[in-house]
């Protein structure tokens, strides 16, 4: 992932953060993948979480837990305000662009197939486009 263009930009490409989510049953989502604002350290509510509102883009890649990907997760991100997020959505090899909630929930997302890339939408704030060849192995 091109981590210069997003340190300019004053945001950082992370994994393992926790994004605080009050309306999820463990009050937390581990995205599998993040942007965030650079001072996202300061966003901190507890332990390894933190506030929704400096998360950009949030990626997950489903495993056997798809469903939640799919379902929940969809619900609390729109509800937590996070302006993207990517499922690469390996039971219906597709990936799955959510953008700019309103009222609490996104609209129909924008489907992405093998072979694709998707647009990260400019509100990111990086200029990037993710294989969904890539997303869908999910090796890296």
């Amino acid at each position: 992932m091109g981590n210069y263009g997003a340190r300019k930009a004053g945001l950082r490409c992370v994994q393992g953060i926790g994004l605080w989510l009050p309306t999820l049953a463990d009050d937390f989502a581990i995205p599998d993948f993040s942007v965030v604002d650079a001072d996202f350290r300061d966003a901190l509510v507890q332990k390894n979480c933190y506030a929704p509102n400096v998360f950009r883009l949030v990626v997950e890649v489903t495993s056997s837990n798809w469903s939640d990907d799919l379902g929940p997760k969809v619900e609390s991100y729109a509800e937590a305000g996070v302006p993207v997020y990517i499922v690469a959505d390996r039971k219906h090899d597709a990936v799955l662009l959510y953008q700019d909630p309103a009222d609490g929930k996104y609209p129909a997302p924008q489907r992405y197939r093998w072979g694709q890339s998707v647009p990260v939408p400019d509100s990111v704030g990086i200029t990037l486009e993710l294989s969904v060849d890539t997303l869908l192995d999910g090796d890296d």
